[in-house]
């Protein structure tokens, strides 16, 4: 089990190790009694450098709360978190602004993290001119990115909202790109996309780990890209990991109730697109 790691520092070839994530929130309000629900339970896993994990489970298993916890975004209640060789959870924004170049997000709405104000370039160039970067030099690295991602150079000046939900997805990969991170966290970066523009980002991303050396975290509950870019698999439900191991394995041979429904939704899934393309 992914959950069944030593409670030590990482090895060296691992870019991120997660042991005992836990972390909890207050439900309830004015009328009703709060409670403290846990969204992430005594979680644990390593990703070695250039490798991809896969975190799936059905919504509200917790996953989305570990990307979170990852990329510092949240502060978990109690475990550790190692990226690179630094232990994270400890430290305060400032000391963590250098480890969060380091790991880059994705979110699955990409222009909710977009100032809608602004055109494709001054998206791009954001982190660059935030460490400081001259504007002229940022904007030279805005282009070789959007090139990079497969967008057109003179798309530089178009406004954000004038971007489809995968052009900005693409440009979300630029922008996080340019702060030369080792680690990508994809959360439900696929989801809303059609399918064909999802193999697109897929095979876009598998291209830039190659090139990049990239090391990937990916949420997701889609099974068929899992299987298509993930090495290893974790499944999570009720926030704790029920079965992990090599995706292939995994999704051949299912263990855990929790996996086993979400191989046999995805089988349906499959059917069903097969059918209505047929027809």
């Amino acid at each position: 089990m992914v959950n069944d790691l030593p409670r030590s520092a990482p090895q060296e070839e691992a870019l991120l190790c997660v042991q005992g994530l836990s972390k909890k929130y207050a439900r309830g309000g004015l009328w009703h009694k709060r409670v403290c629900v846990a969204a992430v339970a005594d979680v644990g896993f390593e990703i070695h450098r250039g490798q991809t994990l896969a975190l799936v489970g059905t919504s509200g298993s917790g996953k989305s709360t570990v990307a979170r916890c990852v990329t510092g975004l949240e502060k978990p209640d109690s475990g550790r978190i190692w990226i690179a060789g630094t232990e994270i959870v400890q430290l305060d924004a400032r000391a963590l602004r250098p480890v969060r170049a380091i790991a880059q997000m994705i979110f699955q709405d990409a222009v909710t993290s977009m100032n809608p104000r602004f055109s494709a370039a001054e998206v791009v160039e954001e982190p660059l001119l935030i460490q400081g970067m001259p504007r002229a030099e940022g904007r030279a690295v805005a282009e070789r990115m959007m090139k990079e991602v497969a967008l057109a150079p003179e798309w530089l000046c178009r406004p954000v909202t004038e971007f489809s939900g995968g052009q900005r997805q693409r440009l979300a990969i630029a922008r996080a790109l340019t702060l030369r991170p080792k680690l990508l966290v994809l959360d439900e970066a696929f989801a809303g996309l059609d399918l064909s523009t999802q193999a697109q980002i897929a095979n876009l991303l598998l291209s830039l780990q190659a090139s990049h050396g990239l090391t990937l975290l990916l949420i997701s509950h889609d099974l068929t890209l899992v299987a298509r870019m993930a090495d290893t698999l974790a499944v999570m439900s009720a926030g704790r990991i029920v079965e992990s191991g090599k995706s292939r394995q995994i999704l051949q041979d299912p263990v855990h109730e929790t996996t086993r429904k979400l191989v046999a939704s995805s089988q349906a899934a499959e059917f069903r697109f097969a059918a209505s393309a047929s027809s």
